[in-house]
């Protein structure tokens, strides 16, 4: 029985392990977009009249909120990104933060910035920001939390962009709107909290059947 107790106590605890913000807390969200309008500058690689302006990415977080003051706004870290528009890609940059804000009316909110993306120059302008703004009606959100279903673009009435955004100031961009926003399947956290149990349920059974071998011996 003792030797039951202490299986049984090792498989909680790995589930909780595997469970735990550290190990398990990522999700990600997938993307895609269109493209209505590209600088001067930088139409050699982007264009907003034929068919590559589509423009296709995800983004991974981890979902502890950094942001423990504020019961209305949660801030997450960006651990991996991706975005690539038409035949150009850039990748995860020095840094990346979503904030979702569940405001006043009119102000509920999805601010992603991805800072020095991995990219090609373009007409010697290095990318130097991505970003993502959405809002949306007061019920779009009901707290700062991470939503593991996705809202729906078409719920961000009040305002949705993404840029992209080359050299230094603000000017030299791609930008357009998000025309869908998933949530991934099974996120991390929960794929590793099931296979916890699954752990624990074999220390379980593993047990169980020792018992009754020494029962018929």
């Amino acid at each position: 029985m003792k030797q039951l107790s202490m299986r049984i106590g090792l498989g909680v605890a790995l589930c909780g392990l595997l469970a735990s913000p550290a190990t398990a807390a990522l999700i990600t969200y997938n993307f895609t977009g269109d493209v209505d309008h590209v600088h001067s500058q930088l139409t050699s690689s982007f264009s907003t009249s034929s068919s590559p302006t589509a423009m296709t990415g995800f983004v991974t977080l981890n979902t502890a909120d950094t942001n423990t003051l504020d019961t209305k706004v949660g801030n997450y870290t960006v651990t991996n990104f991706k975005v690539t528009i038409g035949g150009y890609t850039a990748t995860m940059g020095t840094s990346g933060l979503v904030e979702i804000k569940d405001g006043t009316p009119g102000l509920d909110r999805v601010t992603g910035t991805i800072n020095s993306p991995n990219g090609a120059n373009v007409n010697f302008l290095a990318p130097r920001l991505f970003d993502v703004q959405l809002r949306g009606p007061a019920n779009t959100f009901t707290g700062d939390t991470l939503p593991t279903t996705a809202p729906s673009i078409s719920a961000f009435t009040n305002f949705n962009r993404w840029r992209l955004v080359f050299g230094p100031g603000d000017g030299k961009v791609v930008r357009g709107t998000l025309t869908s926003l998933t949530a991934v399947p099974l996120p991390a956290a929960v794929v590793l909290f099931g296979a916890g149990l699954v752990a624990l349920a074999g220390l379980g059974a593993g047990s169980w059947r020792q018992r009754k071998t020494n029962i018929i011996a």
